[in-house]
């Protein structure tokens, strides 16, 4: 089971969490290599491009899964350590990945990381909020799970080595440990999930991609139809949808897809 840690040089909460995690778990630098680093079978690589840019990871070796540490912006600037996959469920690919294109996803890996997010936010009482985040931006095109573990949402959080500990421990988790649960594609509400979020936390869900509200102003059933073929682990994960979060038209032509597709309907 390799897995491959990624940080960006550009990004302070990256090398945040790189330094902290490669403090607590002793990962060693890979002879002839500056930068690479690894602990039994996870891997830290230091790349020069921005993550959400990172295309080609340039390794002679298979892997399960892929993990982003990065920053997270946000308008409010609220402090936040959040959990996504990663696509462009639009014709629009603003920040990296390829339009109309999702990666793969693993939920027991996301659902590692939001629930020690969780644990580590109430041993260490920090002011922080906890949430998934919908699907957005890239990359898209690495061909294997491509998960991103974020501290947002200012310089300030960034650097904060308490938070890069917890991300670290939260990518840690998702890495060696992931946690199963009720595998599931998530529909509807903003891009902080807070229906989904309480899925995971209360009902035992582990969750793949999540599109947003926002993916319904430019919907096609084949993202739809993605978004469940791209979910390893499970040939038939669920449909959890906030049900009160997507508009009644639209809301139907997602029910008519889901029909069409024999796909279980979770309403939260």
């Amino acid at each position: 089971m390799v897995v491959l840690i990624v940080a960006s040089r550009q990004d302070d909460a990256a090398q945040n969490i790189a330094r902290e995690l490669t403090r607590a778990k002793n990962f060693q630098p890979v002879t002839g290599r500056n930068d690479l680093l690894k602990q039994g079978e996870i891997l830290i690589k230091h790349v020069e491009s921005d993550g959400i840019y990172t295309d080609h990871l340039d390794l002679d070796v298979k892997l399960e899964a892929v993990i982003f540490a990065s920053r997270h912006r946000s308008e409010s600037g609220e402090p936040a350590l959040t959990v996504h996959w990663t696509g462009n469920s639009t014709s629009r690919a603003d920040l990296g990945g390829k339009p109309k294109s999702l990666s793969y996803t693993d939920p027991s890996r996301s659902r590692a990381a939001l629930l020690a997010l969780d644990a580590a936010k109430g041993s260490a009482k920090i002011n922080y909020a906890v949430t998934l985040e919908a699907t957005h931006h890239g990359p898209t095109e690495l061909g294997l799970p491509t998960l991103f573990v974020e501290i947002g949402s200012t310089e300030k959080e960034w650097n904060d080595r308490e938070a890069g500990a917890i991300a670290g421990e939260a990518i840690w988790q998702a890495a060696t440990a992931p946690v199963q649960g009720k595998y599931a594609v998530g529909f509807g509400g903003g891009h902080y999930c807070n229906k989904h979020c309480a899925a995971v936390r209360e009902e035992g869900y582990a969750f793949g991609h999540i599109l947003s509200k926002y993916f319904f102003e430019d919907y096609d059933e084949q993202i739809v139809r993605m978004s469940f073929q791209r979910t390893i682990g499970t040939k038939n994960p669920v449909a959890v949808i906030d049900w009160k979060g997507i508009r009644g038209p639209e809301r139907g032509k997602l029910v008519e897809t889901l029909a069409t597709m024999n796909v279980e309907i979770v309403r939260v």
